[in-house]
This record gives structure tokens, sequence and C-alpha cells, in this order.
């Protein structure tokens, strides 16, 4: 039964406002590992290079490859070579190298605060027969079994090296794995029940970053994840048109979901799409109620801090719960009620 309400970050005991970041070479954010000075107007509002407020709380890492061209990233795996073992392990060190990532994250963490981090899982793709041994067994993903070892072992692996960087437990806060595809077919609906079955066990968060109309976004409770959060398709340029903000605020608020927040650069996106989430965030409520996930696609905020300070601020505004909305917009003309 619906409780006609969004997700909310308190009932999950986590921090509010939490932003993806691809990482890993060929990333589409340019970086493939996250430096302090990059991080930092992700973690903080910088006015003129000063640090004003803090911004995001929650930090999503995303891994898109191991090796160069060997791609974790579900999307990407038919346009270049198959992710093996060796990838998976890459992507995990590299979450962990001195400096970068998480460590740059804890950096710019100042004393007293912490920032919540959630990492997302690499994917097994059903076409990848020789993923390398694991336990003693070479694994093939046709068999679902061997998918789910493999999810497996990465995630004791990665809880192993998290409870020994003792060092950046001070700032930063461990809260769990995120699904790394968004939509969830018949073929790995039995797969994720024990992904995240496993991950409960092991006392942390299951996320799901689904798309609006996604195979399986209705039934984001029956395979045991803590929260989804929903992506409105919405780019402005091309695609779906700016209802879908408002299909999908319904939908979240009535299958209990947070809401996904997009706001990126290239052809799919028109100027001032932003205005038409931060709008709806406004007049649906999802700016206070929600637990929300920021996405960037093809920029980060160093850039738009540089190159759309206006647009900058506004995001601040909203992730403070005091932006006011703008009408009309080239995007969204809308009046006010």
């Amino acid at each position: 039964m619906s409780l006609n309400n969004y997700m909310s970050a308190k009932e999950l005991r986590v921090q509010n406002n939490i932003c993806l970041l691809p990482c890993g070479d060929e990333a589409e954010s340019k970086i493939s590992k996250w430096t302090a000075k990059d991080l930092k107007p992700y973690q903080y509002y910088v006015v003129n290079k000063k640090s004003i407020d803090t911004m995001f709380s929650g930090l999503i890492f995303y891994p898109i490859t191991g090796r160069r061209k060997h791609y974790l990233y579900p999307m990407y795996s038919n346009i270049g070579l198959l992710a093996e073992k060796e990838d998976w392990e890459v992507a995990l060190k590299g979450l962990f190298l001195e400096n970068y990532n998480f460590e740059a994250a804890s950096t710019n963490t100042r004393k007293g605060n912490k920032t919540d981090i959630w990492v997302t899982l690499p994917y097994p793709t059903h076409t990848q027969t020789n993923f390398g041994k694991v336990n003693g067994k070479v694994l093939n993903f046709k068999v679902e079994s061997n998918r789910f070892e493999a999810m497996q072992w990465w995630i004791l692996e990665f809880i192993k090296k998290w409870r020994k960087a003792e060092h950046i437990h001070d700032k930063l806060s461990f809260k769990g794995f995120v699904w790394p595809r968004a939509s969830i077919d018949k073929g790995d609906e039995s797969l994720v029940k024990r992904v995240t079955n496993f991950i409960r066990k092991n006392g942390f968060l299951s996320l799901w970053l689904q798309q609006y109309g996604s195979a399986g976004c209705v039934d984001w409770k029956k395979f045991g994840f803590s929260a989804a959060c929903t992506h409105p398709n919405y780019y402005g340029g091309k695609g779906p048109g700016v209802n879908w903000i408002t299909n999908t605020a319904a939908f979240a608020k009535y299958y209990h979901t947070g809401m996904q927040i997009i706001y990126g650069k290239g052809i799919l996106f028109k100027e001032n799409h932003l205005l038409d989430y931060l709008n709806y965030g406004v007049s649906k409520n999802y700016m206070k109620d929600s637990l929300l996930v920021y996405q960037f696609p093809k920029q980060t905020m160093r850039k738009i801090n540089e190159e759309s300070p206006d647009d900058y601020a506004k995001l601040y505004s909203f992730i403070k719960k005091e932006y006011k909305p703008i009408y009309p917009t080239a995007a969204f003309p809308l009046k006010k009620s």
C-alpha cells in the first residue's frame, strides 16, 4: 500500500543531498580520480575560492572502468572490452588511492562533520564467460550463482578495505552500495534480491537509482532495496517533456521513492532545464520532503561554479531548502499561482 509520500533521508538515517561522481578512465566527468580540489565545490559552497557553507552531504563514487576500455559501467559493456576480475580489483583499489577519491573527500571534511559515502557496484555482464578465479573457481556470468559469487566477493573485499582505512573514519561514514543499472529486467531479479539481502546482512544499505518507467521500478521494495530514487528522464532538449517531472513526482510519492535531479550538458539538454527541476522541487515539495540524488552529466561542479555561477548559487539555495521559483524560464514558462 502506498504511504503517499516521498522516501526521506531521515527515515533512511542518512544525510540528504547526495551527488553521483563517475570515476575511472573515460568517465564522462573527464575525471579518472577525484582530488580534494575537484571535490571542494561539491562538499562546500565556494564563492571567490572560499568555502562559505556546506553543499552535498553524501557522495556516490561510481567506477566506470577498471583497466582502460574495460567497462564496469553496464551501458558501455558492448563498446569496450568485457571487464574481468582484474578490472574489478583495479576499480576497488582506485577508490582507496592515497590523496584521491575517499581520502580526498576526507581531507575536505571539516573536523566535527562527516560526509556520507556510497559506492556503486560493478555489474556482472551476462556475456562474460571467463571472469577469472574467485575462491579457486573460474566464474562464468551465464550462471547466476557465479554472478552472485563475484558481487559477494567484491562487496566483502570493499568492506575489508574500508575497515582497514581507519584514518578516514572520523571524517567519512560509509552508508552502502548502489545497484549499477537503472532498470531491472527478469534476468536480474533473482540476483538483485540475493545481493540486497547480502548487503543487509552485512549491516549496510542498498540504493537503486531507477528511471521512471524502467523495468521493475514499481517493485523496488520486493527486490529488497533500502531505498530507491527515481530519474524523471527529462533533459529539456531531447526526449520526454517537462510533464515527466510531475509524473515522476507523483510516482515517487505513491511508491515511496526519492527523486533525482539532473543538470547536464550536451545536445540532450535545453538551456534552463535545471530551473524546471528546481521550480517543481518547490511546487511538488520534493525540495523539502524527499531523499535527493543529483547527477551532472558531462560537467562538474567546479565547471558549473566557474562558468554558470548563478546556477551554482541556485543549487546551493535548493540544497538549503531556500530556493525561490523563478518565473518564467526559457524552458518552463510557468506563472505564479
